[in-house]
Formats: C-alpha cells, structure tokens, sequence
C-alpha cells in the first residue's frame, strides 16, 4: 500500500477511507471521482514536464497546477517518477491503439494504403498529444536514471514494432531482403528527429513555427516519412499509362 506522507489532507484521506465501506452506488460514483482526480493530477503534470522540462519540474509544480492539496497528490502517486511512468505508458498505448495490423481479407485497402494510413494516424497522434511526445522526445539527459530507463524502454518496444511491421513489409514484397533490425533502428532515428521538428512546427514561437513551415502539414510529414522508409532518395517507380 502506498505510504502517505506526513503533509497529508485529512478530509481526502478520511474520504477515501469511507468509499472503501460505501454501498456499491456511492462507491462506483467515489471509483468515478478517484479516475477524474488522478487523471486532473496527469494532465497537470504533462503541462509541467513540458513548461519547466522533467527536471526542473517538482511534485510542487504539479500540485499546484492541479490546484490540490499535498496529501491528495500522494495518495494516487508516490512521486514525480511514478507519475512520468505513468505517462510514458499511456503514451505508447495510444501509439499502439495507431498502427493497426495490414489485412489481406477480400475488400481490404491495397497494403500501401494500409501502411500510409497507420503513418497518419501515428503522426496525427504524436500532433494531438503533443504535451505527452514533447515529454518523450526531449533529450533524455534531462531525466533522472529511472524515468531515463523508462524512455529507454518505451523507444526499445517502438523498435519492437517498427522490426514487426518490415518483417511484414517483406512478406507482403512490399520491402526489400535487408537486416531488418539495421534499417528499424535506422527509421527510429529519423523518425524522433522527425517529429521533434514537427512539434517545434506546432509550438508558441512564430520564429520557430516559420523555420520549420514544412513540418507544420502532420498528412505531408507522414507521407514523406514513410515514402522515404520505402524508397530511400531513390524517384517513384514510372507509371505506364
């Protein structure tokens, strides 16, 4: 059981106590109030991390982002690590629910259809949570030696992933006889940099958003990422008409 520290909000203890005797109604609505405070903790905390950088940030920053008491903070968390932890997993999972397995079934799409549409969604992902990537994609450096191992798990199940889908890719012709593990490593170097530079699109500084203007289009990122995966610099096979 987590501990509790010793600046602690009594009557959020107390009511937690209480929800744990309650009737099953009441106890579903406390189970309700439980997800929304700890989910208020994590949007907070993903503000932080990207404002002030892993480091610089505290469990201070956080609570008074969320606007809650100390003891509140510690009963969902047990420190600035965990809550990070908790956002990395979250971030993969939604990279996960993103790339969907290419299918061969009668009126499926044409698999490069398939696999441009999963580089979309990836990277419309990255776009929409961009709080949460900023976080992943900063320079490690910054993290202490758990959360950097963290990130360092988190990019070695990506790899996992970009191996599957070119051992897919050549089932399907669709990518040449090469050491698949060379070409994903490869790709994941491209594809942080990538990305990096599609959030800096996207962010606050006008000077920064017009140097990087050709990022800014999240469909043209993810189109040209995965024609340069496929083809390398090397021009379009001619069409015969």
């Amino acid at each position: 059981m987590m501990r509790v520290p010793d600046e602690v909000d009594e009557p959020e203890v107390l009511d937690a106590a209480a929800d744990e005797l309650a009737p099953d109604g009441r106890a579903l609505r406390a189970e309700r109030r439980r997800n929304e405070r700890r989910e208020a903790i994590l949007v907070a905390a993903q503000r932080v991390f990207r404002d002030k950088g892993y480091h610089q940030a505290s469990v201070h920053d956080i609570i008074d982002d969320a606007r809650i008491a100390r003891g509140t903070f510690y009963l969902y968390f047990a420190s600035k690590q965990e809550v990070f932890s908790q956002l990395v997993d979250e971030f993969l999972r939604l990279i996960r629910t993103q790339v969907r397995r290419i299918s061969l079934e009668p009126g499926a799409d044409a698999p490069l259809d398939q696999l441009r549409a999963n580089f979309r969604r990836v990277v419309a992902t990255v776009v929409e949570h961009d709080d949460l990537a900023s976080i992943i994609l900063r320079d490690p450096i910054s993290f202490d030696e758990d959360s950097r191992g963290r990130v360092d798990h988190f990019f070695s199940q990506v790899l996992d992933l970009l191996v599957s889908a070119l051992r897919m890719g050549q089932s399907l012709r669709l990518v040449r006889d090469c050491d698949v593990h060379m070409v994903a490593v490869t790709a994941l170097g491209g594809l942080r940099l990538a990305l990096v530079h599609m959030l800096m699109a996207h962010g606050d500084d006008p000077v920064v958003r017009a140097r990087e203007r050709a990022f800014s289009h999240a469909e043209a990122v993810a189109d040209e990422l995965m024609a340069f995966f496929l083809r390398g610099m090397t021009p379009a096979p001619a069409t015969v008409g």
